[in-house]
């Protein structure tokens, strides 16, 4: 009888488990419990106990930003145009970006992951770029990873200026500095 009732344990903590790191996964199209294509109001919802409120960037776009307890969870854009008007409720999800490392793909990759250390899952830096505006950096690894897009940054406080490694006047190189870790994963329909 002791037996069945670890065995039962056993089996329920493993349902949790699984039923958890599923609830914190990233995939092509959905971050956790967030889907792409799903409304904001269903985001909400799913997003029960998570401050969801409007949000925008340097390039002033209208973003969603989520957060739990002050620290940033996820970004979200769902088409909006205007920073300054109310959520729009009914618009879809076309682009989550997260940015806490509980979230990982499949491969176990997740923000604040060093960018070597992701090499060793998603294979080595295919290409680092820069952003024109605000200079954000992202990095292309050689193992295609549909769907998502890996943002890179580097400390401020030590010794490299960009995460990644350009030759003079360009916003694309082929490496990546020592330190560089990926900052967030961003997931859309946008990236082949």
């Amino acid at each position: 009888m002791r037996k069945i009732i670890i065995a039962l344990i056993v089996c329920f903590l493993s349902a949790g488990l699984a039923e958890a790191q599923k609830n914190y996964l990233i995939t092509k199209n959905s971050v956790g419990v967030v889907r792409l294509g799903m409304t904001v109001a269903e985001a909400r919802k799913v997003l029960k106990g998570y401050n969801v409120e409007r949000g925008s960037d340097g390039d002033g776009a209208a973003l969603i930003d989520v957060d739990k307890g002050g620290k940033p969870i996820m970004t979200l854009y769902a088409g909006e145009e205007d920073r300054d008007a109310p959520i729009n409720e009914n618009a879809k999800i076309e682009m989550i970006k997260v940015w806490a490392a509980n979230y990982r793909t499949a491969d176990g990759v997740h923000p604040k992951m060093l960018v070597k250390a992701a090499e060793r899952l998603l294979g080595k830096v295919k290409e680092v770029f820069m952003s024109e505006i605000e200079s954000r950096e992202y990095a292309v690894f050689t193992k295609k990873t549909k769907g998502l897009l890996f943002q890179i940054d580097v400390s401020s406080e030590g010794k490299y200026m960009y995460a990644g490694v350009y030759p003079e006047g360009k916003r694309r190189g082929t490496r990546c500095t020592p330190l560089a870790f990926i900052i967030g994963i961003q997931v859309s329909d946008y990236f082949p």
